[in-house]
């Protein structure tokens, strides 16, 4: 407690850690007002003790309103600076994005009429490198994917197709499209699925980022020759969806971070499993949206149990 008490006072460090001057930092900015604040009290009050004199109170007082309003204007410029900035990233974010999706998305459709009007006439070892091709694309289109989702959220703009659908076809659809990576792993995936699972209303196509990004979390940072277990029931008038492995789990210093933007635990960048820590902020980001919930236990070496609760219909 008291050394994050010190981190926190270390204004210096965060300043340039965002890269701005101290004038344009609000951890200094506000240090700086409080300070200036309560001297310009004190300093008032010894001037209307010293001076009996009304005019002589009221140009002390106008000159710390005037202090005031100066520092004020500085910490409104630094905030200002900051949206900027954040504007700028996300806007930078979403150009890239978008400009990369045309080239990545034409590297898989002409991957596709390669394989298919090369069939009998390409080796064995050709098609490996063919497949290890594909999956690198595909890597990369679900990248950007992910980015222009997490600008859409951040920016208000994420669009909704709402049904009504039951998750059971979605969970085993994901499955076989990660049984890839599930083969690589050689991870035994256990289904204990509710015969009678209600619906939900929902966006499948957002329902289906929820699911895939914590099945294929969940393999991936299980041991190789692992399990993971995959549970949908009805509890209490909610659909429940629940992930859990037995891998390398998370530090329990770092709970209180996981859901956030680009985090990766150490455990997790020790064991170089891949991905940039987008999965579990637009877990959240959408759900919010549902009026659903996302919570965890894990611990580390031990695997980690994720659930998420949705309204049943």
């Amino acid at each position: 407690m008291f050394w994050k008490l010190l981190d926190d006072l270390n204004f210096i460090a965060r300043c340039k850690k965002y890269n701005l001057g101290l004038w344009q930092c609000p951890n200094f900015l506000f240090l700086a007002m409080g300070f200036l604040t309560i001297v310009a009290m004190f300093g008032t009050y010894l001037v209307s003790k010293w001076f009996d004199n009304e005019t002589v109170t009221i140009v002390s007082v106008s000159a710390v309103g005037m202090i005031i309003f100066t520092v004020g204007n500085f910490v409104v410029r630094g905030f200002e600076k900051v949206a900027e900035a954040n504007i700028m990233k996300s806007e930078f974010i979403s150009i890239i994005s978008h400009q990369l999706c045309t080239p990545l998305s034409a590297v898989r459709w002409n991957l596709e009429i390669l394989e298919t009007e090369a069939n009998g006439k390409i080796s064995e070892k050709q098609k490996i490198f063919l497949e290890n091709v594909k999956k690198s694309n595909d890597k990369m289109l679900k990248l950007v994917s992910d980015l222009l989702e997490v600008v859409r959220i951040d920016q208000g703009r994420s669009v909704f197709h709402m049904e009504n659908i039951n998750l059971v076809p979605l969970a085993e659809e994901i499955i076989d499209d990660l049984r890839h990576l599930i083969k690589l792993k050689d991870v035994e995936v256990i289904k204990k699925f509710d015969a009678n699972l209600p619906q939900i209303y929902i966006d499948p196509k957002k329902m289906k980022i929820i699911m895939e990004n914590l099945i294929s979390n969940a393999v991936k940072y299980s041991y190789d020759g692992g399990k993971v277990e995959i549970k949908l029931y009805p509890e209490k008038k909610k659909v429940l969806f629940v992930v859990r492995d037995w891998g390398v789990g998370i530090p329990r210093y770092q709970h209180g971070r996981i859901f956030e933007k680009f985090f990766r635990s150490d455990n997790k960048s020790r064991y170089r499993t891949e991905g940039v820590g987008l999965g579990l902020y637009l877990v959240k980001a959408i759900l919010k949206h549902f009026s659903g919930e996302v919570w965890f236990e894990s611990e580390a070496e031990k695997g980690s149990t994720f659930y998420v609760s949705l309204p049943a219909i």
